[in-house]
């Protein structure tokens, strides 16, 4: 598939990073903190990081198992209220020392920024304004919010140097990271620019089939032919492109290559039932001209929009829901199909969706993997396609790997198919030349 998550969606490799550095980094000061008081003989102390240690691992776990994000927050709370409690019950100031500890929080509120960054949440804003307001409480008060524990004035006289060295090297770490991040987007911002002008995206055609094998369509796919790094898929560079703002300039490209290959099949007799796919990003749908600019085209090329199938995801509806249907309606008066894509996953309502102009709805490949792995999975899959038949909508199953899948699909009341059983992405030619010669047959 060529579609791009929702901006909320994450990238899951700077996650990835983000939450290693953050684990690196937090390592270092725990450890640098345990190695000082067992040096001071403070086994109280000692007892009290040990705790943190282990109240962090369930974050290490989810971190580990995919959850980054989430596990990233659920380490960023714990950090939150040891230090909340650490300045209460030990790092009480008094005319001879400082409270030092609370100069944490704001690495905690950075960590928490660069968490939303890649992942929107309003968990995430909650922990970062906890930490900043804190920071402001701990900041402007000398002996409220704490209790006078003089048993620790030896750790005081030591984290008066410490603590504001490592949470500035802290501090200057995260603003490097996020410097670095900032470089690399703009960076690879130009060069997806530069692929366009100098046209070094292509589009792929994956076969769709009815119930006895034959195609009927196919589904866009867009890929970057990289100069030095090769064929790259889209998950390697549009939620760079999205963050960029470029998603409707890619987007006018697939639909004009889609449309300039749509009017090639119908030169051939063989071709010309052939529908195409053709995956719309919310934020191409939300330009105001979108519309306008798609019946142009149409205009110009003289585009049989009853063969043109227009892939939205349920993301789309979550915001101005109203404005998305008003298009859908005016698109659907000229022909245009609509398919909901990875149907299940999302977050529209059905109430929302019955007044949509739809006429396909594409389980997702997660629910077809699960058809013959597990029995719960089975009965997923087999009530959304029962649903979409109830609502009088074609139902395709995507990601079609194996024959056990494709006849348990077809039971359950699919009737378009598309998968790598059948066929891998083709080039336009390779398509073309695939309809022409045979009709296709699933592989062995």
């Amino acid at each position: 598939m060529n579609r791009v998550p929702s901006i909320i969606a994450p990238s899951t490799a700077q996650l990835a990073y983000l939450c290693r550095m953050a684990a690196y980094t937090g390592a270092v000061v725990c450890l640098s903190w345990l190695a000082s008081f067992i040096f001071l003989r403070d086994w109280e102390l000692v007892i009290s990081l040990l705790i943190l240690a282990v109240a962090i691992l369930p974050c290490w776990c989810l971190a580990v198992n995919g959850n980054f994000s989430n596990g990233l927050m659920l380490a960023q709370t714990v950090c939150l209220i040891f230090v909340v409690i650490f300045c209460y019950k030990y790092d009480v100031p008094d005319v001879s020392v400082q409270r030092t500890t609370h100069l944490y929080l704001p690495v905690i509120a950075l960590v928490g920024y660069m968490n939303y960054q890649q992942k929107k949440s309003r968990l995430q804003l909650i922990i970062i304004i906890l930490s900043l307001l804190s920071f402001v409480v701990y900041c402007s008060t000398v002996n409220r919010f704490t209790i006078d524990n003089p048993s620790h004035r030896s750790f005081q006289i030591l984290s008066v140097w410490l603590n504001p060295i490592l949470s500035t090297l802290l501090l200057f770490g995260g603003i490097a990271a996020m410097h670095i991040d900032f470089t690399r987007k703009k960076m690879m911002a130009k060069s997806i620019q530069d692929a366009l002008y100098n046209e070094q995206f292509i589009l792929l055609y994956q076969p769709m089939v009815n119930s006895s094998g034959r195609i009927i369509g196919a589904e866009a796919l867009i890929r970057w032919k990289h100069p030095s790094q090769g064929l790259l898929s889209p998950s390697a560079f549009l939620i760079d492109a999205q963050s960029a703002g470029l998603m409707p300039m890619i987007g006018e490209w697939v639909i004009s290559q889609t449309f300039k290959c749509l009017l090639q099949w119908q030169k051939i007799d063989v071709t010309r039932h052939l529908s195409v796919s053709i995956n719309i990003t919310v934020d191409h749908l939300m330009q105001p001209d979108f519309v306008r600019k798609l019946l142009d085209r149409v205009r110009a090329y003289n585009i049989p929009c009853n063969q043109v199938h227009l892939e939205l995801t349920e993301n789309v509806f979550v915001s101005e829901p109203e404005i998305v249907a008003e298009k859908m309606n005016e698109l659907a008066s000229v022909g245009f199909l609509f398919s909901l894509d990875d149907f299940g996953t999302g977050y529209s309502s059905l109430s929302t969706l019955r007044g949509l102009p739809l006429k396909q709805i594409k389980i997702d490949r997660s629910f077809i993997t699960n058809v013959t792995e597990s029995e719960k999975g089975a009965v997923i899959a087999k009530n959304i396609a029962r649903m979409g038949c109830e609502l009088e909508l074609e139902v395709v199953a995507e990601g079609i790997e194996t024959e056990m899948q494709f006849t348990i699909m077809k039971e359950y009341g699919c009737t378009i198919f598309q998968g790598f059983l059948f066929s891998p992405p083709l080039s336009r030619k390779e398509y073309t030349q695939l309809v022409v010669n045979s009709e296709i047959l699933p592989c062995s």
